[in-house]
């Protein structure tokens, strides 16, 4: 018994220092990936997310540039009509296509700390790390 209050003391605390999607909404803010579950992160290369104006994005797909849009409502977020340059970057292509793939399945996504977490329902797809 005293485990289970105990996991729900910590899941409590957890959800208090996490915040809806409403910050990057509000203002621009640049992110940089730094986790990636069941994919390998490039170590020549770096990925990044930037968020403007709550309903533009760019960044750096490990090679490339990037842009597209993004509409966030509450903890609900998605990518749309996501472009790239085309550079061939034989080292991180693989991982770029991936990157843009899984961008386009986020449908949630939350704020805690310094951290963005991007979710595809209950699965966590990417974590980036705030870097402004």
């Amino acid at each position: 018994m005293k485990r289970i209050i105990f996991a729900l003391f910590v899941v409590l605390i957890l959800q208090a220092c996490t915040k809806d999607l409403s910050s990057i909404k509000q203002q621009d803010s640049k992110w940089e990936l730094t986790r990636w579950p069941g994919k390998t992160l490039p170590t020549a290369a770096k990925a990044t997310l930037n968020i403007s104006g709550g309903s533009k994005i760019g960044g750096k797909s490990f090679c490339n540039s990037y842009g597209g849009s993004a509409v966030i409502n509450g903890n609900a977020i998605q990518f749309s009509k996501i472009f790239g340059t085309k550079m061939y970057c034989e080292a991180v292509g693989d991982a770029e296509n991936k990157y843009y793939a899984d961008l386009e399945k986020v449908t949630a996504g939350k704020v805690s700390g310094n951290r963005l977490f991007l979710y595809q329902n209950e699965t966590l797809l990417m974590v980036f790390v705030k870097t402004e």
